[in-house]
């Protein structure tokens, strides 16, 4: 008998490198995807960091364009809240000040109270 052109050996050695080939383009299209999902989380940084810049310009802008009568204004407005915050807050600390005084002082008059049911107590006991 003659023997066949393609022998089992081929067909294996064939399958082998068809496989390795189909496993080379499995790995290029996950690195392939990899890479791309990389690239356009690098562009929407890219595009917020550009948002950001153009607010911050926007935020300079009206400042520049304010007269100087119209920042006067704007600082002695915020000054005058300034000082109304620096007062509420004084007054706030003198209240709690004044209620721990308050406290204090009740509770020494309730432990006078106290001392002197105690003595009585004693007192009538003896």
């Amino acid at each position: 008998m003659a023997e066949p052109l393609i022998t089992d050996t081929v067909v294996m050695g064939s399958l082998i490198v068809l496989g390795m080939v189909v496993i080379y383009f499995i790995i290029r299209e996950f690195r392939i995807m990899k890479t791309s999902n990389r690239t356009t989380e690098l562009e929407l940084e890219k595009d917020k960091l550009r948002l950001l810049q153009q607010h911050e310009a926007q935020k300079g802008i009206p400042f520049t364009r304010l007269s100087p009568e119209q920042t006067a204004a704007i600082r002695e407005v915020e000054d005058e809240n300034r000082s109304i915050e620096t007062t509420v807050y004084a007054k706030e600390k003198l209240l709690e000040v004044r209620l721990t005084r308050l406290e204090n002082l009740v509770k020494s008059k309730k432990l006078d109270n106290l001392l002197a049911n105690a003595d009585e107590q004693e007192k009538k006991v003896k």
